[in-house]
């Protein structure tokens, strides 16, 4: 395990700025840690490798393609009322087929209110057009889980599986964020792009925004868990500078968080997850603390080390 963070730490800056490498590293984590929740109701590596290697796009990277598009995508076989032999057709599709532990499923979800992606019908087929405005790793996806609406809708009530390699190159364009950096975000366009009727599974609408909003709650939760085990990883880097950032709660958040995480995995089987995280009251004093303390540090962090703690910023970008 020691020789993967390793690996982590070294090929960070080669990461920033390619994203084969990116793919790469998912792979060598994939390996180690299996994309697959029921694994890590206890200890999970997204807290492991934040905290070792102060890596938090990959700790998110990891968080959303075990926490989040894997079990929808799980769900959405599940509760699809689509008749048998389309099932069929739509698992045959080679994207679909070729899904393993290495490959990178992305969720695009979020969307601006006043302009959602809309799905109509035309002949055979669907149409989509609109912008989804933040989706992790979307360029370096091997699928796409898409939320949509008919037109008149207000709330999403389709679900659209999309095979990367067939959109148009125009339609992903790259986020220049200055947090998580290691990881790629993307902004998804549609332009009246058409999508077979078979990629479009038959679910309750219902049930489609309870997934995805059973599945949001907990990937949030996650994040929180690593960002401050991903603070851990900041403490002791800052004080290497003679910075000191410790602050006395900050195990004892992580510990909290990590208890309601694992209560929310719990509950994830269900159709609900009522189990709720520390508050912000709680952590942003904390965040605080260790803003001001990289400030003070930054002209003495090496420039991997200086990129890696902006992380520290996270909710100021979100």
């Amino acid at each position: 395990m020691q020789e993967l963070y390793e690996l982590i730490k070294s090929s960070y800056k080669d990461r920033i700025i390619d994203i084969k490498e990116q793919k790469k590293i998912w792979t060598a984590v994939s390996k180690q840690f299996k994309p697959d929740l029921t694994l890590y109701e206890k200890e999970r590596p997204s807290v492991i490798m934040a905290k070792e290697t102060g890596d938090l796009g990959l700790s998110v990277l990891w968080i959303v393609q075990t926490a989040l598009a894997r079990p929808i995508l799980k769900e959405i076989f599940l509760k699809s009322t689509v008749e048998t032999q389309c099932i069929a057709s739509l698992q045959k599709m080679p994207f679909l087929n070729n899904t393993d532990d290495s490959s990178l499923c992305a969720l695009a979800h979020s969307e601006d209110a006043k302009a959602p992606v809309i799905l109509s019908e035309q002949d055979e087929n669907f149409i989509l057009a609109g912008q989804k405005k933040f989706i992790t790793a979307g360029r370096n996806s091997d699928l796409i889980i898409l939320t949509c609406r008919t037109a008149g809708e207000e709330k999403i009530n389709r679900i659209v599986i999309i095979d990367p390699k067939e959109l148009p190159e125009d339609f992903i364009t790259d986020l220049k964020l200055n947090i998580m950096v290691s990881v790629s975000h993307t902004r998804l366009t549609f332009k009246d792009y058409a999508v077979k009727k078979n990629q479009v599974p038959l679910i309750d609408p219902r049930i489609i925004r309870r997934i995805i909003k059973k599945f949001g709650i907990l990937e949030r939760a996650l994040i929180l868990e690593a960002f401050l085990s991903f603070l851990i990883y900041a403490e002791k880097t800052l004080a290497e500078t003679g910075i000191d950032s410790s602050c006395d709660n900050l195990f004892s958040l992580l510990e909290k968080q990590s208890a309601s995480v694992t209560k929310q995995i719990s509950e994830s089987y269900s159709d609900r997850i009522d189990t709720k995280n520390i508050s912000f009251e709680e952590f942003m004093p904390v965040v605080e603390i260790f803003k001001k303390a990289y400030t003070k540090a930054e002209n003495n962090l090496s420039e991997s080390e200086k990129i890696k703690l902006k992380d520290i910023f996270l909710f100021d970008n979100l």
